[in-house]
């Protein structure tokens, strides 16, 4: 199984201009989060030749606009796509999502996309005394599993645990958005041991995770630690480590 990043925003000028959030492409038909900036993320579809008329699935972590706003470029005159969200997003994403006439899932609980493709069940966090109802997807590769998440509100160290719980398989992958930007050098050294001791022994960090403590992760996991960027493809079946970008 192979993972494209589509679009990502990471620093904080990327934020200031609202260039901001993440999007996957994962296999040929499932795109995970569309991005908080639709002009990048058509134009980088275009760039990196993804042909978004094979598009069959879109899955949003959480209803943040940085992960949703692409998606009202993608859903017209599209009645194949269908859209996966939680149960707990706002009434007026569900409704204004229904009226393009798609196929809408709620994923309370872990859901089959296709193949080794699944939703991770919806999980509670919060961010700056705000809720948070978001998932993350799963896929299930030769190696175990690779867990790739949006913003991990709830705690990614309590993603991968319930995603073992659920799965009853290794989580070796970590691949996204982990919202660690604005922790302490103390506690994210917490979370990468917790982390390592759940078994995890690949993390390709972006988006949220934040400068810093992607070099904490790569310092802890060595050759385990990917530096990804926009057209880069993860390629997970592969037990080495392997980036590849696309021209």
């Amino acid at each position: 199984m192979k993972i494209k990043i589509i679009a990502t925003g990471s620093s904080k000028l990327q934020r200031f201009i609202r260039r901001w959030g993440v999007s996957f492409l994962i296999g040929e038909d499932v795109l995970f989060n569309t991005f908080g900036d639709p002009g990048v993320l058509m134009d980088n579809m275009r760039k990196f030749k993804v042909d978004t008329a094979k598009i069959k699935h879109i899955v949003l972590s959480h209803d943040d606009w940085d992960h949703i706003t692409g998606l009202w470029c993608l859903l017209p005159n599209r009645q194949d796509i269908t859209v996966y969200i939680c149960p707990g997003f706002k009434r007026e994403i569900k409704d204004r999502i229904a009226s393009f006439g798609v196929k809408l899932i709620e994923a309370g609980e872990p859901v089959q996309i296709k193949d080794d493709i699944y939703t991770a069940g919806e999980l509670y966090g919060e961010s700056r005394g705000r809720g948070i109802h978001e998932q993350s997807v799963v896929v299930k590769t030769s190696d175990g599993l690779a867990v790739v998440c949006g913003c991990a509100h709830p705690g990614v160290v309590n993603i991968v645990m319930a995603t073992r719980e659920h799965f009853k398989i290794d989580v070796n992958w970590l691949i996204g958005g982990f919202h660690l930007k604005d922790n302490t050098d103390e506690n994210n050294k917490r979370i990468i041991d917790e982390l390592q001791q759940l078994g995890i022994r690949r993390i390709a960090p972006l988006h949220c995770t934040g400068k810093r403590a992607s070099e904490m992760i790569s310092k802890a996991l060595g050759q385990g630690f990917i530096q990804v960027k926009e057209g880069g493809i993860l390629d997970l079946d592969l037990r080495s480590p392997h980036l590849s970008y696309s021209l």
